[in-house]
C-alpha cells in the first residue's frame, strides 16, 4: 500500500509539473517559439553548436556537456577564437539534492560529465538527455538569421537548448547506475561581439523540478581546464610524441579571485612560478565565473554559498563514483586552497567544481535559475575586469548599452583591390538604454590578411578608415570626415539589397585571402565609452583577381612554374597547396593534360557561383567556423594540384584548355610544376 501510494503521488506530481511547464510556456511564446518536448522514453537527436560570435569559441551541446573532449581541432574551448589556444578538455553541468522516488529517499547528483580520458564520444558521458530535437536561436541584431521581430532576444547570439535527466540514463566513468531526480533544464547562453562583452559566453540554466519535492538542491559547472597551443601539436588529440613542448596536461595554473567568485587556469609549462612558466606560449587567462542564482542572494552568505573543489585527475577513482561522494564536493560551501602537489603544475593535472547552493526546497513544477559566464583576458587584472562586466550585465537583468550594428556589407573581389558596399540601416538604430536613442556616429573599415601555414579560424583585423557625422551632436568622436566621401550618389544594388557607400582597398595582391569588415559605433555618453561593433557580424573572406571583362586577353596560370608552393600556401599540409587559372570565361570547361595528352584534371567552371570548392587551401569550413565561403573575382579559379585519381600532381610540364560554353571557343595553354620530394602527400 505505502509503495502504491509513492506512485500515485509520483504521477500526481509528474502531472502537476507537466502542466505548470505548459503553463509557463504559454506566457513565454513571445519571447521564442515553445519547444515541443518529447515524450521522456529515450535519446532524441544529440546534437552541438560551436561559439564563433566573440572571441571565445567554446562547443556547446543539448545534453549538458561542453567542450568537444578534444575529438577534432574545431574549438573546444578557444580563446582568443582563431588564435589555436584551447583551455578545456570537457566540462559539464551537476545537479545535486535530496531527492525521494519509489525506492525511498536518496542523494541524487546528475553529471553531465565527470573524469575521463580525452578523444571519447561525448554523449556517452552525459546522464543527461536531449529533449527537444535541436537548439534555439535568438538574435538582437536584425539582420542576424536568428532575429524575429516581437521575439525578445538577450543577447547578439542567444543559443537554447533542452534538455532532462530522465530517462535513466548510465554514463560512462559512472560507476552506479543514474537515478533520476525528475530535472527538466532550459540551458540558454548569452554572448555579444562588442568592447569587454567580447570575451565571456555566459550559462543561464533554468531548472524545474518535475518529479517529487527537492531539498537543498545545489548547481555545480565541473570542467576540466587545460590551456595549450594547439597548433603545436601535429596529431589530436594532443600527445607529448607529436610536440617538441611535451605533453599537454599537468601544466595548469589555478588561481580564485574569492571578491569576484571567479575560479582561473594558465598555462605553466613547469615551476617555478612564474619563471618556469613560459607564459608567452599561451598568453591568456581563463575563467569560470559564478554570476548569480534567483531566488536568492549570492552577497547573503545565510541564503546561499559559492564552493570550489578541485582535485587531481582520476578516472574511476572509488572516492567520487557516487553521487554520494560527489553531493558533498558541491554543498561544501567552501573554497578549496588550490595547493598542494595534486594541483599544481608539473606534479598535479587537477580538475575543478564551481558550485552554488543551496535551494532549500524546489517543490513540483517549481524552477530555479543559476549563471555562470566563461571569461577570458590576458592579463589577471584583465580577465577581472571582463568579470566585473559581464557581472554588471547580469545585475542589470542583462539589459545592456549596445552599439549599433554592423552594416550589411557586399564585397566586390577585382584586380589588386576590393570593393567594399555597406547600407545605412546602423544610422536609425536606437539603443533605448542611451540618453540619445538614435546615437549612431560612424562606420570603421577593417582588413587583415590570412597567414600561411597556420591554423586559425581568425585573423588579426587592422582599421585602415573611419568616417563619422560632423553635424552636432555627432562632432565629438572620431576624425569627423564626414560621409561624402564613400556615400554614393545612386545606391548600389546587389541580389536586391540597396547599398549607400562603397570603399575601395587598392594595392592587394591577386590570389592572396582577405578578411574585411565594416562596423559601426556610437556617440558614447559620461556613463559610458563610445561602444563599436563587432568584425565578426559582417566579417568576410575574398581574394583579389581579375574581374569579368577588366583585363584583356584569354586565361593564363599564376604562379607559373608552381615551385613547391607559392607564397600565399607556404608551409602548409600537401592538400592545402593550391595554383590560380584566371581571366576564365564565365562558364567554362577546364582540362589539363601530361604532354603525352593523358586527362590529368577536368571540371567545369562557372564564375557566378564558384567560391573555391574543392580547394581546401582557399576555403576550409573546420577552419574558417565563423565566416562564409569566399568571395572571388568571377574568373578565378583554384586546383588544388589533386589529379582526378586523387594523387598529388607530380612535376612536369602542363596542357590545359578552356572551352568557353557561351562561343565555344577554346584556349590552349600550358604550365609548369616543380615539386620537392621533401612534400609528403
Amino acid at each position: 500500500m505505502r509503495r502504491r501510494n509513492r506512485i500515485l503521488m509520483l504521477v500526481l506530481a509528474l502531472a502537476a509539473a507537466w502542466v505548470s511547464h505548459a503553463r509557463a510556456a504559454e506566457e513565454h511564446a513571445q519571447t521564442l517559439p515553445p519547444f515541443s518536448i518529447q515524450a521522456v522514453t529515450d535519446s532524441i537527436a544529440y546534437k552541438i553548436y560551436e561559439t564563433s560570435n566573440n572571441q571565445v569559441g567554446v562547443t556547446l551541446t543539448n545534453y549538458g556537456f561542453m567542450g568537444n573532449n578534444f575529438t577534432s581541432r574545431k574549438p573546444s574551448l578557444e580563446y582568443p577564437l582563431g588564435t589555436g589556444y584551447e583551455h578545456m578538455v570537457r566540462g559539464g553541468l551537476w545537479i545535486g539534492a535530496h531527492a525521494i522516488d519509489d525506492f525511498g529517499p536518496f542523494i541524487g547528483v546528475t553529471t553531465a560529465t565527470v573524469d575521463g580520458s580525452q578523444g571519447g564520444a561525448t554523449a556517452s558521458a552525459t546522464e543527461y538527455t536531449p529533449a527537444t530535437n535541436d537548439f534555439r536561436y535568438r538574435s538582437t541584431l536584425p539582420k542576424n538569421p536568428a532575429y524575429r521581430p516581437g521575439v525578445h532576444a538577450v543577447s547578439e547570439q542567444d543559443v537554447i537548448s533542452l534538455y532532462s535527466d530522465v530517462p535513466s540514463k548510465r554514463s560512462d566513468n559512472n560507476s552506479e547506475n543514474h537515478r533520476p531526480m525528475h530535472l527538466l533544464v532550459r540551458q540558454e547562453n548569452y554572448m555579444w561581439s562588442f568592447a569587454d562583452f567580447q570575451h565571456a559566453v555566459v550559462f543561464h540554466y533554468v531548472i524545474t523540478n518535475n518529479g517529487p519535492p527537492l531539498k537543498n538542491l545545489w548547481v555545480g559547472l565541473y570542467s576540466e581546464l587545460a590551456s595549450g597551443p594547439k597548433n603545436s601539436y601535429s596529431s589530436w588529440p594532443p600527445s607529448g610524441a607529436f610536440s617538441t613542448i611535451g605533453g599537454w596536461y599537468s601544466k595548469k595554473l589555478l588561481a580564485y579571485e574569492d571578491s569576484l567568485r571567479l575560479f582561473r587556469e594558465h598555462y605553466c609549462f613547469g615551476l617555478p612560478v612564474p619563471n618556469g612558466c613560459i607564459f608567452e606560449r599561451v598568453p591568456e587567462w581563463i575563467g569560470i565565473k559564478v554570476l548569480g542564482v534567483k531566488p536568492g542572494n549570492l552577497a547573503d552568505t545565510s541564503d546561499k554559498k559559492v564552493t570550489l573543489s578541485a582535485w587531481r585527475y582520476s578516472p574511476g577513482s572509488s572516492l567520487r563514483d557516487q553521487d554520494i561522494e560527489r553531493y558533498p564536493l558541491m554543498s561544501a560551501g567552501t573554497i578549496s586552497t588550490l595547493q598542494g602537489d595534486s594541483l599544481q603544475p608539473q606534479s598535479g593535472d587537477p580538475v575543478e567544481l564551481n558550485s552554488v547552493g543551496p535551494f532549500a526546497e524546489v517543490d513540483p513544477g517549481d524552477s530555479v535559475s543559476v549563471d555562470f559566464a566563461i571569461v577570458g583576458g590576458a592579463q589577471p587584472s584583465e580577465i577581472e575586469r571582463h568579470a566585473r562586466v559581464i557581472q554588471h550585465a547580469f545585475d542589470l537583468d542583462y539589459v545592456v548599452p549596445v552599439p549599433p550594428p554592423s552594416p550589411s556589407l557586399h564585397v566586390v573581389a577585382r584586380q589588386n583591390a576590393l570593393d567594399l558596399y555597406w547600407d545605412d540601416a546602423p544610422e536609425f538604430f536606437e539603443d533605448p538604454t542611451s540618453p540619445l536613442p538614435r546615437d549612431f556616429e560612424g562606420y570603421r573599415v577593417y582588413i587583415g590578411e590570412d597567414l600561411p601555414g597556420v591554423e586559425s579560424s581568425r585573423v588579426d583585423l587592422h582599421r585602415i578608415a573611419e568616417f563619422d557625422l560632423v553635424d552636432p551632436p555627432h562632432d565629438t568622436t572620431g576624425f569627423n570626415t564626414g560621409m561624402s566621401a564613400v556615400r554614393l550618389a545612386t545606391p548600389a544594388v546587389f541580389d536586391g539589397v540597396t547599398y549607400h557607400y562603397r570603399y575601395t582597398i587598392p594595392s592587394l595582391r591577386d590570389g592572396f585571402k582577405y578578411f574585411v569588415a565594416v562596423t559601426s559605433y556610437d556617440l558614447g555618453n559620461r556613463e559610458i565609452e563610445s561602444l563599436e561593433s563587432g568584425t565578426t557580424q559582417n566579417n568576410t573572406l575574398a581574394i583579389p583577381g581579375a574581374a569579368p571583362g577588366e583585363v584583356p586577353g584569354g586565361p593564363i596560370v599564376f604562379p607559373n612554374p608552381y615551385r613547391v608552393e607559392a607564397r600565399w600556401d607556404q608551409g602548409s599540409n600537401v592538400r592545402d597547396h593550391y595554383l590560380w587559372f584566371t581571366r576564365l570565361p564565365e562558364r567554362c570547361t577546364l582540362k589539363i593534360f601530361t604532354l603525352s595528352g593523358d586527362l590529368v584534371f577536368e571540371t567545369d567552371f562557372d564564375g557566378r557561383t564558384y567560391h573555391g570548392e574543392g580547394a581546401r587551401g582557399v576555403y576550409d569550413p573546420n577552419r574558417e567556423i565563423d565566416v562564409s565561403p569566399p568571395t572571388l573575382s568571377g574568373t578565378t579559379y583554384a586546383w588544388n594540384l589533386i589529379t582526378k585519381r586523387g594523387q598529388a600532381a607530380a612535376t612536369g610540364l602542363y596542357l590545359y584548355s578552356v572551352e568557353d560554353k557561351a562561343t565555344g571557343k577554346r584556349t590552349v595553354s600550358k604550365f609548369l610544376i616543380v615539386k620537392s620530394d621533401r612534400e609528403n602527400f
